[in-house]
């Protein structure tokens, strides 16, 4: 009777729900998308470097995250790693052939930010559909952040800081979300109390 306790309740610990590591992740990512889109209004030549910059910081985060979330399932294998890596460095090319362009003086450099953030969101969104559903909103609030940015600066902060306060409430959502309960999984509480110890 002990033993079959003991595994019920190690199936338990192994189905836990790490939000707070998803939460903390996808808040990092938030607050500095945000931070770049207020650079990229106050010095619209300097959010250049800001954006280049940021493209190997959320490869680090998504990596981090995914090998943090898989580590104790041992589901993050060679093989998962080699894709998630492939899958960011394709950005950081795609952002090196963009800097190429801006030193060859074919594009500007603000032009060219807007360009990162639009690689960089569609590389988070795709990230959200095949490793990690939290980058989602995410890849969406980045797509948000480079239209406003070349479109609707008189009220960027009026529309994007209820935009990246609603999307840090779903993130939240998203992070706290509770897997379904899977089949041969049991509760401690739920185990019967009728039995003898």
């Amino acid at each position: 009777m002990e033993s079959q306790t003991k595994g019920r309740i190690l199936m338990t610990e192994n189905h836990k729900h790490p939000w707070k590591a998803r939460f903390i992740v996808a808040m990092i990512m938030l607050i500095l998308s945000f931070i770049g889109l207020i650079y990229s209004q106050v010095s619209k030549d300097g959010s250049w470097n800001y954006w280049r910059f940021m493209a190997p910081v959320f490869a680090i985060l998504c990596l981090f995250l995914s090998w943090y979330l898989r580590r104790k399932k041992h589901s993050f294998t060679l093989v998962t790693a080699y894709h998630e890596i492939l899958h960011w460095v394709g950005l950081i090319v795609a952002v090196y052939l963009v800097s190429y362009f801006v030193n060859i003086g074919i594009v500007g450099r603000f032009e060219a930010s807007l360009q990162v953030i639009t690689l960089l969101a569609l590389t988070t969104f795709l990230a959200g559909i095949y490793i990690e559903f939290t980058f989602i909103p995410l890849g969406l609030l980045l797509g948000a952040f480079a239209a406003s940015a070349a479109f609707v600066s008189v009220y960027l902060y009026a529309i994007m800081v209820p935009l990246t306060i609603i999307v840090a409430g779903v993130l939240f959502f998203l992070s706290k979300r509770k897997h379904k309960k899977k089949p041969g999984t049991v509760k401690p509480e739920e185990e019967n109390p009728h039995t003898e110890e």
